[in-house]
């Protein structure tokens, strides 16, 4: 957060949550555009913007046949290089080359039978501590309950203290931005995650830009 980065927006997701802020990246019924880029125009573009961090994003940035090319000719310019994933494709081709997976499994909000097990543990079992973040977006009590549910399945996020960030849901949320956060913070207090490490952090966009396309 407060980085200057250099976003790449991919179109197409293989999900449909219900409470998505990037909605016209699904698909042209949703109001979608795309413009078709080779890997060497769109890295070009990212050298031009001249940022050194560079976050691969959607959509779902796993389904593009293209992204082992792409990260390939990134990582030659030395740039750091994160990935934002929904967690439901597990790309071996890339995933020892990237510096950051964030990664976003989504909770019992979004839509039913979203949280792919098996591909989460692909993940677990193949990135380093170092290289991964947890992402989960919070809109209720059901959602925590869920997290719960999800981080009890798996000691590792305890054992190796991997990094868990939790953020309130955009729609519920800008009403009262500080009062969501407040809440957020509030449920962790709870001695339940005295375990684990955990913050609860905005979306610094919304913040500033509110909910508008495009940032």
């Amino acid at each position: 957060m407060g980085v200057p980065t250099t976003f790449v927006r991919f179109f197409a997701c293989n999900l449909r949550c219900s409470w998505c802020d990037t909605k016209y990246s699904w698909s042209v019924k949703e109001g979608g555009t795309w413009e078709s880029l080779s890997p060497e125009a769109v890295a070009a573009k990212v050298l031009e913007l001249g940022a050194r961090s560079v976050v691969l994003t959607g959509g779902e940035p796993t389904l593009q046949r293209d992204l082992p090319r792409l990260v390939g000719l990134l990582k030659g310019y030395n740039l750091h290089l994160t990935v934002e994933t929904n967690t439901t494709i597990f790309p071996a081709a890339v995933a020892p080359l990237i510096d950051l997976w964030s990664l976003s499994p989504k909770l019992v909000s979004a839509g039913e039978n979203y949280l792919r097990y098996p591909i989460i543990e692909q993940f677990l079992a193949n990135l380093r501590p170092d290289q991964q973040q947890w992402k989960f977006v919070v809109r209720d009590a059901a959602d925590e309950a869920n997290l719960r549910q999800f981080l009890t399945r798996y000691p590792v996020f305890a054992e190796k203290q991997l990094p868990i960030v939790l953020q309130p849901e955009g729609d519920t949320a800008t009403a009262d931005y500080p009062k969501a956060l407040e809440t957020l913070a509030e449920r962790l207090r709870d001695p339940f995650w005295d375990n684990y490490f955990v913050r609860s952090l905005p979306q610094m966009h919304v913040i500033v830009w509110g909910r508008r396309r495009w940032v």
